[in-house]
């Protein structure tokens, strides 16, 4: 086997648990939200998976990044 076939192997099995330990600090340090890590990695990892990746490493999210409707006068 050349070195290159088994640095390629090593590198496309590692390749999920990087993406994953990537996610979870997106989430941690930059406070980005699923569908804005969804977009940043291609959409690699659906929206839904991105989001349950984060809840799994218990990454504490603030509620409600959205304003606040405002009620009507």
């Amino acid at each position: 086997m050349t070195a290159e076939l088994v640095e390629a192997a090593t590198a496309y099995n590692e390749a999920p648990k990087r993406l994953r330990e990537a996610i979870v600090k997106a989430a941690e340090t930059e406070n980005a939200t699923a569908i804005e890590i969804a977009k940043a990695i291609n959409f690699t990892y659906s929206v839904d998976y991105v989001a349950k990746i984060v809840r799994e490493a218990g990454v504490s999210r603030p509620r409600g990044r959205r304003p606040r409707s405002q009620p009507d006068s």
